[in-house]
């Protein structure tokens, strides 16, 4: 779990209160990721209903230059500075997306990200699961194009966790079959259940689930 994605930053905005309040900035909407290996930048996350959805921006695409400067050799900040600017004006980037470039001008843009309001399931699951758990998946272009080293990082680990939420929705709905008097008591054995599991039963699992979400995803991969 070393590098987990250390190099998330959501463009234009300030990281500093990000769980705890709705955030307004202006830039294109996105959250941008650069490996620490390849150095190669890319769009993590495209925000509902920003510029960069609007403007047709994909997930997972590589980002060459901004504004014709290169990339590769800066940092996430020095990326998310060439975003960021005045509303109205436009960010002129170069993408590479499924081996195809092809340049892109999205106008920068008020925009208020806002905290997800979290129902029931997921409030049982984040006592589960630690804070690192909570990753979206990866675009499968961002797949293509990692480094073989931070894909043997990430990649296992973030389908493990969304292995494990997917069991533990399956045990969630059917606690929630049982009568109304007797739900609480079954999410709460559920949640304890996977809270009291002991370092080497994760550790196992983990393992287990590393080897076969590699495999798949190799075979997956090989075209």
């Amino acid at each position: 779990m070393k590098k987990i994605l250390i190099s998330l930053i959501i463009v234009g905005m300030i990281s500093t209160g990000l769980a705890f309040a709705d955030i307004k900035y202006c830039g294109i909407g996105v959250r941008l990721v650069k490996d620490p290996y390849n150095k190669k930048v890319f769009v993590k996350v495209v925000f509902p209903n920003s510029m960069a959805e609007k403007t047709g921006l994909p997930e997972g695409a590589e980002i060459i230059s901004i504004n014709d400067q290169k990339v590769k050799k800066l940092n996430i900040d020095q990326v998310a500075n060439l975003v960021r600017g005045e509303e109205g004006t436009k960010v002129k980037l170069q993408i590479k997306y499924y081996k195809k470039e092809s340049i892109i001008e999205i106008p920068r843009a008020q925009y208020t990200f806002v905290e997800p309001e979290y129902d029931r399931f997921e409030a049982h699951w984040r006592q589960v699961a630690p804070p690192n758990a909570k990753i979206e998946p990866i675009p499968e272009n961002m797949i293509n194009n990692m480094s073989n080293k931070w894909f043997n990082e990430t990649v296992p680990i973030i389908n493990y966790w969304i292995a494990r939420k997917e069991k533990f929705k399956i045990g969630y709905d059917a606690c929630m079959t049982y009568p109304a008097s007797e739900q609480n008591a079954c999410l709460m054995n559920l949640t304890n259940r996977e809270i009291n599991k002991t370092a080497q039963d994760r550790q196992i699992e983990l393992q287990e689930n590393i080897n076969t979400n590699l495999k798949n995803i190799n075979n997956k991969l090989t075209y």
